[in-house]
């Protein structure tokens, strides 16, 4: 594994030290502050102790921000594409157009995002956690801890970095699912060509990300890129491969492609059967990720998936 170097400074391990200082702080003084002042003293403490993740969390999030230039590759992003999941755009122009942010490296700020925002919550879960165990303590301390939580600057700047994940991991699903359209190619011995299960396992890691950041706006724009792919670009590569060239046409004309040509036609099906079940899989996928992070569906979350699964009744018919 790579060690961190002053070039290559570890925020994940520096974010991760600073939360256990300030847990074990709360837990390893919890019978003295009790016996001072009862439960009021645990609530104070964790209040102050807010505080200093505030300031310290706040400056790590944010020297990571600027380390990795996230504002300014946001804006390269917006400037490559003003609509990543714009109908208009064509795998044709995509290919043709200048070249944008290199998306393997933008998949490790995308881990490397998710990982800091994930020790963000799973450490607010847990002081939240201890204050809600408070039982006798003044009323006011109760709201106030909490608000301490959601509404201190180290939340803010974990709502900031989870907006540059949203561009970042919208931009990295539309590149990508337009790369291996463009490259589709038949499996040897596969019933479908190589986009199927590619656009997939795309879909999959993004939507999991997606669900692992706990945030339902996050979710939801990933959701709605992966169902404007699909509905769109996805659909007419998964088209094209039916009606151009003609293959039932080859077919009936005869001759020594005859074979071949029937395969054509069976791995053609067979993509479109297979997305399709993809696509229920990747529902019911994401809803069993939703349970396991406590992540509450909206209504226009459920909308979204509902839609998702839709779309493959619908196209079939048009087909």
């Amino acid at each position: 594994a790579t060690q961190p170097t002053p070039e290559r400074p570890d925020f994940v391990g520096c974010l991760t030290r600073l939360f256990k200082d300030i847990v074990l702080a709360v837990e390893e003084n919890d019978a003295v502050l009790r016996e001072l002042r009862g439960e009021d003293g645990v609530a104070y403490a964790i209040i102050e102790l807010q505080e200093e993740c505030d300031s310290r969390g706040t400056q790590i999030l944010r020297r990571y921000a600027d380390y990795r230039k996230l504002a300014r590759l946001s804006s390269d992003i917006n400037s490559y594409t003003k609509n990543l999941l714009s109908v208009m755009g064509s795998v044709a122009n995509a290919a043709g157009g200048s070249e944008g942010p290199d998306p393997r490296e933008v998949e490790i700020y995308l881990e490397e995002i998710l990982a800091l925002t994930q020790l963000g919550e799973d450490y607010t879960e847990f002081m939240v956690n201890k204050i809600r165990g408070l039982r006798d303590v003044k009323p006011e301390l109760g709201p106030q801890a909490m608000k301490a939580f959601r509404n201190g600057s180290f939340n803010k700047m974990e709502k900031d970095l989870t907006g540059y994940y949203v561009i970042l991991e919208e931009f990295f699903m539309v590149e990508n699912i337009r790369k291996a359209i463009q490259i589709d190619e038949p499996v040897p011995d596969g019933l479908t060509t190589s986009m199927v299960d590619d656009v997939f396992f795309l879909l999959q890691s993004c939507c999991r990300r997606a669900a692992f950041t706990a945030s339902i706006n996050s979710l939801l724009a990933v959701l709605g890129g992966a169902t404007s792919l699909l509905s769109n670009e996805f659909q007419e590569a998964l088209q094209w491969r039916m009606r151009e060239p003609n293959l039932g046409a080859k077919l009936f004309l005869g001759g020594v492609g005859v074979q071949k040509t029937g395969e054509e036609i069976a791995t053609a099906l067979n993509n479109m059967d297979v997305s399709s079940e993809y696509v229920l899989k990747l529902r019911h996928e994401v809803e069993e990720l939703c349970a396991e992070v406590s992540l509450f569906l909206s209504p226009s979350t459920c909308l979204c998936m509902s839609t998702l699964a839709r779309i493959w009744q619908l196209s079939f018919v048009h087909i």
